[in-house]
């Protein structure tokens, strides 16, 4: 059984059988924007999932040998706490799953991954990506996780596979088409998030905006 919270807010115990898809051999669920999955190694069910600004924080209890990655797309919000869209959320959320299954603080640790500038946008303020690190990095910090892994920053998206014993392939973008409809996903989802007018970019005359589900398929078939 893995354990998937979604972006609004539900939590499914999803049967093993639903899980076809292979990445490296191992049966793979994909984490979308907004949402988080744990699971136990007896399981053999593998994570992934596709980064470019959004962040990815992944847990690991080595007695229990259960583990649990989310995919947030900001930090947190003053308005309400309760979206799988937030980092706090998300992560304290899935956090609550892990202990439910017997997880301890004092078995476990962490890694982060993501925060890149696709858009490599020139702002004063801080660039959401570095946001998102930030928050994650403090988190584990105040929380007392051991952050044992950071991959993040940059300015390509990653493609995030976890399986088993906490062992971690990464694989950063390397075609600009690619970051462009990784960056399309996630203005979409953030404009979204802050009800902000949307606002269509374009970067080597691609179209930033309505990249469909299969397009985001064949990008991870190409880069695993």
């Amino acid at each position: 059984m893995i354990i998937i919270g979604h972006k609004d807010g539900s939590i499914e115990k999803a049967s093993l059988v639903r899980f076809t898809q292979k990445t490296k051999g191992y049966p793979t669920h994909t984490i979308i924007g907004g949402e988080f999955a744990v699971g136990n190694d007896v399981e053999e069910i593998a994570f992934k999932t596709l980064l470019g600004s959004c962040v990815a924080i992944m847990f690991y209890d080595k007695v229990k040998r259960i583990k649990g990655m989310n995919h947030f797309l900001l930090p947190k919000t003053n308005n309400t706490n309760d979206d799988m869209k937030y980092g706090l959320y998300s992560v304290e959320a899935m956090l609550n799953e892990m202990y439910k299954l017997g997880c301890s603080k004092n078995n476990m640790c962490a890694k982060i991954s993501g925060g890149a500038d696709i858009m490599q946008l020139n702002m004063a303020s801080p660039s959401i990506g570095h946001r998102n690190v930030e928050f994650a990095k403090d988190f584990c910090k105040s929380e007392g996780f051991k952050l044992i892994s950071e991959h993040t920053r940059g300015e390509h998206g990653r493609l995030i596979l976890l399986a088993n014993e906490f062992e971690t392939f990464i694989k950063v973008t390397q075609k600009s088409e690619t970051d462009n409809k990784i960056a399309s996903e996630e203005n979409s989802l953030q404009k979204e998030i802050t009800k902000a007018p949307v606002i269509k970019e374009y970067v080597g005359g691609v179209d930033l905006f309505g990249i469909e589900q299969k397009d985001e398929e064949q990008m991870e078939i190409e880069l695993f």
